[in-house]
């Protein structure tokens, strides 16, 4: 449920992005740009903000009352396609057994000038800091993801491939960096290509899983594109025939790979059907 909020979070802000590209923005010399970055240090900032960056008091100010009511918070940024991890579930664990809330710190892609955003967790990490350590959050993130592998490996549990350090690959690549698997190319079936500019010929996105001993099995649709409406009667026999393609041509996959370890993976690859 939590990944879910995170992934609609995610939405949000993206939408919200592209709606700010929109509008004109100030140019910043890059070189000033990345120096500003690497110098600024947010949790030495909350310490002693600028008087006009009422937006950072606000939220230092939001950061002090929550930890009068409720206690300290744990807090994990969360942007524009960052912020999500494979080992929340267990981050959160780990923080109620220290006692400490563990919250969505949400930091949106419209930055206004003199206006620091982030200050609520920055403050957060400063408190944890002075009272457990530097690197109190680094050593919970790192422990949070022993335990999540822990449990994949106990429970038998796929891990989605975009959550792996390395995701699924055939025996002959190297590394694998796209979904694509080639052609179907289909005989008894009067399928035809879209030839609008957004149009093409049906594929789906077929999910499996790997299993660790290469094996694969679990075959579902995850998503079906049948570019003309007539091809849409066909789905079931155009699925049939890319899951039959995986079968007999990649029967055998490298499983994913977590912390080192290959784990049993939840893969997907794109397969188009084509008729020549």
């Amino acid at each position: 449920m939590k990944k879910t909020f995170v992934i609609l979070i995610s939405l949000t802000i993206f939408i919200s992005c592209v709606e700010n590209k929109k509008q004109p923005v100030a140019e910043i010399e890059d070189s000033n740009l990345e120096n500003e970055y690497v110098e600024f240090d947010p949790i030495k900032y909350v310490s002693n903000p600028e008087k006009t960056d009422t937006l950072c008091i606000s939220e230092i100010n939001r950061a002090k009352d929550e930890i009068k009511t409720n206690g300290i918070a744990f807090t994990q940024e969360v942007g524009f396609l960052y912020g999500h991890n494979r080992y929340e579930k267990e981050l959160e664990a780990l923080c109620k057994q220290n006692g400490l809330n563990y919250e969505i710190d949400l930091i949106g892609c419209v930055v206004f000038e003199g206006q620091t955003q982030g200050c609520y967790g920055a403050y957060m990490d400063k408190v944890l800091a002075d009272k457990y350590g530097l690197d109190f959050k680094q050593q919970m993130h790192k422990k949070a993801d022993s335990l999540f592998l822990q449990n994949v490996i106990k429970n038998n549990l796929a891990v989605y491939y975009g959550d792996c350090d390395e995701r699924p690959k055939l025996p002959s690549e190297k590394n694998r960096n796209s979904d694509y698997i080639p052609n179907v190319k289909v005989e008894n079936l009067e399928i035809e290509e879209d030839k609008s500019e957004y149009g093409g010929w049906p594929f789906f996105d077929v999910g499996f899983t790997v299993e660790r001993d290469s094996t694969i099995n679990s075959f579902y649709i995850n998503y079906f594109f049948e570019g003309l409406e007539s091809n849409k009667k066909y789905k079931n026999e155009l699925f049939e025939l890319a899951k039959n393609h995986l079968k007999k041509n990649y029967p055998t996959w490298v499983p994913g790979i977590v912390n080192g370890t290959q784990v049993r993976t939840d893969n997907n690859v794109r397969i188009h059907l084509i008729k020549e």
